[in-house]
Formats: C-alpha cells, sequence, structure tokens
C-alpha cells in the first residue's frame, strides 16, 4: 500500500510537472488567437484614463479585464451536461456516475468521464473533464478545473508570470504576478475576482489546510495567503509532517530551477524571500465583504457548504466627512456608476461600490450577461436586504443647509425597494427613484443617513426583482458615463 507521504509527494509533483504544458509555443498562439486583445487593451486604456491611473498599471488593467472576458464571453460554467435532443432542452438529467473514457475522449487528456441520464428521452448524456488546455479552448466549457487550467494557458499566452494553483479542500485557481505592485495576485476566473484570496475561507466558509502554487519554475505552499486563521488551519494539516513538506518542496524547487541562468535564480530566491515575509503576517478576516460560491447550482453549493453566510456586511462603516475644499465651497458632492464601479468625489475617483458604504447586508453588484447589463441586487435567496450611505458633519461647525439627492432603482412584480434619508433628530424623509429630490426638511442636521431597502419579488428569482442602479455594462463609444445615484449636500 502506498504510503501518505508517497501519495502526497505524487500529487504535488504531477501537478508541478503538469504545468510545463502551458509552455508550448503552438498552444500560447492557439491561447492569443482566441483572445479579443484590442478589446481588453481598449478597455484597459479607458479604465486606466478614468481613474487617473498611469501606463505602470496597464498590464494589471489588462488582466482584470481578462478575468471579465473569460468569464462573462469566453468559457461556460457546467453544472449538468445539455442532452442533444432538442426536445429535451431544460429536462433535467440525474447522474449515473462515472466511466472510462473513449479513445477519441482520452487523445485530450480527459481524466474520467460523468455519465449522466436525461429524463426526457432516456438517453446517456456524457460529460468528460479534459485536462489539455488547448481543446478546452475549443470546448470552452467545464468546472473549476477546466477552467483554472484554460485560464492559467491564457494568461502565460499574453506573458504573464502565471501559476495554477491548487487546494486540497477541492478548489483550484490561478495567480498571476504583478510587475508594478511586486506581489501574487489572487485570481479566480469561475468567479471573476481579482485580489481577494480570504474568499474562500471568509465567503464561502472553506476550512483550507493545503493550497500549492505551481509555476513552470517554481513550487510554493501558499495556504497562509488565503487564509487569517494560521493558527487553526497548521491543526489541520496533519496528513504530512511541515518539515517533511518543506524539505520536499525545496527539493523540488531546486530540481526545477538546476538549469536556469544565475541572474533568474536570484530573482527567484529574492521574489520567494518578499513572498514568504509577505505571508508570514495573517490578513484581517474583516477587510472586505466577501460573498459564498457564485459558480454552480444553488444545490450544488449547499452540498458543498460553500454559500457563506450571505449576510456579509462591510464593517468598514464608512461616514463621508468634509474635507477642507467641501467645507470652503460649502457643497459635498458624491455621484457613482454602476456600469464602471466608480465613485467621484470631487476630483476624487474612488473604485468598488462597497468603499464608501457605511452599511449594508445581503446586497451584491450583480453583472448580467444575457442583457449587458449591471446592477446591485440582493444576495440570491435572500428575503430582504439594505444598504446605507452617511454623511457625518460632527468635525467641522457647519451643518446642513439642503441635499439633491437622485437614485434609480428597477423593479419587478411585487419587488419593493424604499428609499429614505434621514438626520440624526431622528427625521425622515421619503427619496423617489427617478427623479431629483430636493429636500429641506432635515436642515441644521449634523449627520444624514441614506437608506435603500429592498424586499419582496416573485417566484425563485424573487432577489432579482428588486435593482439599483442599473445601466449598461460598457456605454457606447461617445456615449457619457450615467450616474444613477448623485447626491449633494449644500453646508451652512
Amino acid at each position: 500500500m502506498m504510503s501518505r507521504q508517497t501519495e502526497f509527494l505524487q500529487k504535488v509533483q504531477s501537478a508541478f510537472d503538469r504545468v510545463l504544458i502551458y509552455e508550448q509555443a503552438t498552444l500560447q498562439q492557439q491561447a492569443r488567437s482566441c483572445m479579443p486583445l484590442e478589446q481588453l487593451q481598449y478597455q484597459s486604456m479607458d479604465k486606466a484614463k478614468r481613474l487617473g491611473l498611469g501606463p505602470e498599471h496597464l498590464k494589471d488593467l489588462v488582466l482584470v479585464e481578462l478575468l471579465d472576458w473569460f468569464k462573462n464571453s469566453f468559457f461556460k460554467w457546467v453544472d449538468t451536461p445539455e442532452c442533444d435532443n432538442e426536445d429535451c432542452r431544460g429536462k433535467k438529467r440525474t447522474l449515473v456516475g462515472n466511466t472510462i473514457p473513449t479513445s477519441d475522449e482520452a487523445i485530450f487528456e480527459a481524466s474520467r468521464v460523468e455519465e449522466y441520464r436525461c429524463e426526457g428521452c432516456g438517453q446517456t448524456v456524457r460529460f468528460p473533464r479534459f485536462n489539455h488546455p488547448g481543446h478546452l479552448l475549443r470546448v470552452r466549457k467545464g468546472r473549476c478545473g477546466e477552467w483554472a487550467n484554460c485560464f492559467t494557458l491564457c494568461c502565460r499566452a499574453l506573458g504573464y508570470d502565471a501559476r495554477y494553483v491548487l487546494d486540497w479542500t477541492d478548489h483550484v485557481w490561478t495567480e498571476v504576478f504583478s510587475d508594478n505592485q511586486k506581489r501574487w495576485l489572487h485570481c479566480d476566473p469561475c468567479e471573476n475576482v481579482c485580489d481577494k484570496p480570504l474568499l474562500y475561507e471568509v465567503g464561502w466558509g472553506k476550512r483550507l489546510t493545503y493550497v500549492f502554487a505551481f509555476s513552470r519554475d517554481d513550487i510554493q505552499d501558499v495556504t497562509w495567503r488565503y487564509s487569517a486563521k494560521h493558527a487553526e488551519v497548521l491543526q489541520r494539516r496533519n496528513e504530512v509532517s511541515e518539515s517533511w513538506l518543506v524539505g520536499r518542496i525545496l527539493a523540488l524547487r531546486n530540481n526545477r530551477q538546476s538549469t536556469l541562468n544565475p541572474q533568474r535564480k536570484q530573482y527567484l530566491l529574492e521574489r520567494t524571500a518578499q513572498e514568504l515575509a509577505e505571508m508570514l503576517i495573517p490578513r484581517s478576516g474583516v477587510e472586505e465583504e466577501l460573498p459564498g460560491r457564485s459558480t454552480g447550482s444553488l444545490e450544488w453549493r449547499t452540498a458543498r457548504g460553500e454559500l457563506g453566510t450571505n449576510s456579509a456586511r462591510p464593517t468598514s462603516n464608512y461616514a463621508i466627512v468634509p474635507k477642507e475644499e467641501e467645507i470652503g465651497q460649502k457643497v459635498i458632492r458624491l455621484a457613482y456608476s454602476c456600469a464602471s464601479d466608480l465613485y467621484v468625489r470631487g476630483e476624487d475617483k474612488i473604485t468598488d461600490w462597497t468603499s464608501l458604504l457605511y452599511d449594508a447586508k445581503n446586497v451584491t453588484r450583480k453583472v448580467e450577461h444575457d442583457w449587458n447589463m449591471v446592477y446591485l441586487a440582493r444576495v440570491e435567496g435572500s428575503p430582504d436586504a439594505f444598504v446605507t450611505w452617511k454623511v457625518d458633519l460632527n468635525s467641522c461647525a457647519a451643518s446642513v443647509d439642503t441635499v439633491k439627492v437622485e437614485v434609480h432603482s428597477t423593479c419587478y412584480g411585487s419587488g419593493q425597494v424604499l428609499w429614505e434619508l434621514s438626520d440624526d433628530d431622528g427625521r425622515t424623509v421619503s427619496i423617489s427613484s427617478g427623479k431629483q429630490n430636493v429636500v429641506t426638511e432635515l436642515r441644521n442636521s449634523k449627520v444624514l443617513v441614506l437608506t435603500a431597502t429592498l424586499t419582496d419579488g416573485d417566484g425563485t428569482l424573487a432577489w432579482q426583482h428588486t435593482q439599483l442602479f442599473r445601466q449598461k455594462r460598457y456605454p457606447q463609444s461617445g456615449e457619457d458615463l450615467e450616474w444613477p445615484f448623485s447626491i449633494s449636500v449644500t453646508l451652512k
């Protein structure tokens, strides 16, 4: 019987050897031919211009656009395979079991084949789990293994230093080294997420054990990047001893790097040292809102225990405090574009809709791929939600004179969105959607809180029947950027 150490080492060695396929020039060329390179460049330059970022940020912005394209336009998630019989579209397919691949499937390195029975026609539907990234560029579908495999190839094809990341608790993703930031960025193509390494532990509720990253010339234990609970993770790492594991990683790394030139070896040594120092300090588990898993059917995610709490709140409790220039001008102006996920406050541009929130519950930013729209909505399955922004004038002598608020919300069926503006004296004013509201009833206040409450809706999609700031994902060329949320507070 194979020892635990031998089995563990074989799994690591296999993944380390496997990533060398991404270095094949023909595969990289094939990947580049699939990607809309000019579009990715244009969108990245446009975003850099809007955010006031220099050319040194362009490569990272292209990476973010690549993730979005891969998720929303290129690859498709498969819960169960479709039946070839057109009359069976929408009919349930039930998993029967696994079988061996055919010779044609084995050519493209299908590790196994899942067999399903179509309840419409009774036929068997096969779902080969292909491992060859070149073939995945053609079939463009699968689950997280296929997604990370193909996406890592795409990153290498664009010249990124990328690594394939294997999580022992059954997930895979990609890491990309940012030359500008001098660090590795977590990239999950299934979730269209960049640089949110606590997504799995905090958002999905995973109990991590071992997470390894593999590249053409390096291997690294990156578990600690993905956890805020190092001590708890260490207690669960009981398959092999830590000293044995460190020794094996060093041996594998030294063997792979033995043919590299001295300059490359020195570069990798310094980069590894910097990475290890970064991972020594546990991350904060309350840095940001981190949702449960979004890919896969609700039943599948529930069975895997990866829905998370679905009620995570941004814990910054951010309050908008007047700056000196705003006090001098006697006005605070704030606007938000959901399409760009961008706030504008005077000359400042702030990304991420959660960054200026005071509080929120069960709210997420939703991209509607079929209709090319984006909006804020309730988290899937949640019966209600709220989101608030707060203006606090207690740091200065000024108080509220007049407030102008314009918000846009969209409801379907019985869905309802209630907008209210309140102050520290308990006064509340209802705000209407779709028009500018001029509020004078809260004059002399020191604190304002704008709240949107989302409730009701019909059927299983009730959560989607209340939407905030719905707009096109990409404005057409020449169109002005729309601001479906704006507030102007005149001071006295």
